[in-house]
């Protein structure tokens, strides 16, 4: 196999576009993975890709570089808003703090985005979009960032950030010794019990789960939030009427082989070492993984659709299609998927790797490297 070098990386998206959050400038819906013209650094590292899309607007990280299309009427791709739209992917230039930083992990939340940029000492965080809520956790005074905002005195000294993820209106980031944070939302119990009796969380908040329960990682729904640790534990933060089902957890027997942890809007999944798949939550658009659909890689979780790739080397959508962001449909109405639809054929593509899979509110990535 040829090295990084000398290989090309290929970035593919498809479904929804009416923002240009595809990085496709005809802003019309797409229904087959589609190349993504965009400069990008060389070498790419294969360790060092992620895509992340949320509302109308993404973000993408690659090798230590942010790259932003879409919506941008609050700011959200990192932009002044006086550009309230970029059509395609942008590179970001700002120097958040001094050259020694490099973003490092992105998060988008519905009109909001997270930045977090490492030097080799700390880690800074920094907010830019629209925050009426909380979103931007940097104080009640401030509802709106046009540019990014650092998140001051946080995290506390010593701490570094191992995992950051956003919701509809909320963020959880995961620190180094394992306590988790929390700023947005809360009223849902989606920012833990303790944070209930308010609507929002305006600064960074510890949240807490139960005692004893240390997650490996987290993740943000539209009204809840869910963390899963090395056994197989997992704990749902959730107030309210379940109308959803998401606190039917399944047994710590029945995912203790688990390889990967996610969910949408209202639905949960737990991919499983064998290349199962086990779901709960909400399945009124097919949302649960069909019978169909053969043993499994890797998965990536949008609002309301999954994509993933199979031991078969093809990549399967299913989920609501409705803007193409589970291919192509068999016909104009059809927007539930109720099958595991094959949208990309790796080996057909003469990949070598794929390095990355996204999916986000209607819209879904392939990331990938061909042999040269």
């Amino acid at each position: 196999m040829t090295n990084a070098t000398s290989r090309t990386f290929s970035l593919f998206s498809f479904g929804s576009n009416a923002q240009c959050q595809l990085s496709h400038s005809s802003a019309e819906d797409v229904d087959v993975p589609t190349r993504v013209e965009v400069w990008l650094p060389s070498p790419v590292s294969a360790d060092d890709v992620s895509v992340l899309s949320n509302g109308n607007h993404t973000l993408l990280l690659i090798s230590g570089e942010v790259y932003t299309t879409g919506d941008n009427t609050y700011g959200q791709c990192l932009m002044s808003a006086s550009a309230p739209r970029i059509c395609t992917f942008h590179k970001i230039d700002t120097c958040f703090t001094a050259p020694t930083f490099r973003p490092s992990v992105v998060a988008a939340g519905w009109d909001f985005s997270v930045v977090i940029a490492s030097s080799f000492t700390q880690d800074e965080i920094y907010v830019a979009g629209h925050g009426p809520r909380g979103q931007l956790g940097i104080g009640e005074t401030t509802t709106a960032a046009a540019t990014p905002q650092l998140i001051r005195n946080f995290p506390p000294r010593g701490r570094r950030v191992r995992q950051a993820c956003a919701g509809m209106g909320h963020t959880l980031v995961v620190l180094d010794d394992g306590n988790v944070y929390g700023w947005g939302q809360s009223r849902k119990g989606q920012l833990g019990p303790t944070n209930t009796s308010c609507a929002a969380c305006w600064t960074p908040t510890r949240v807490f789960f139960p005692d004893g329960f240390v997650p490996v990682k987290v993740v943000c729904g539209r009204e809840f939030s869910a963390g899963i640790d090395g056994a197989g534990r997992i704990v749902v933060l959730h107030s309210g009427t379940d109308r959803h089902g998401v606190l039917d957890v399944p047994s710590q027997e029945t995912v203790a082989e688990w390889t990967d942890f996610q969910c949408g809007w209202t639905t949960l999944h737990v991919l499983l070492s064998s290349g199962r798949i086990v779901s709960w939550g909400n399945n009124s658009h097919c949302q649960h993984v069909p019978e169909t659909a053969p043993p499994l890689l890797r998965i990536s979780c949008g609002s309301e659709h999954t994509l993933a790739l199979a031991r078969d080397g093809k990549i399967y959508a299913w989920g609501w299609g409705e803007h193409g962001n589970c291919g192509q449909r068999e016909e104009e109405c059809q927007v539930n998927v109720g099958h595991a639809s094959p949208v990309f054929d790796v080996v057909g593509a003469n990949a070598d790797k794929i390095v990355y899979l996204g999916a986000g509110c209607a819209t879904s990535w392939i990331g990938l490297f061909k042999g040269g």
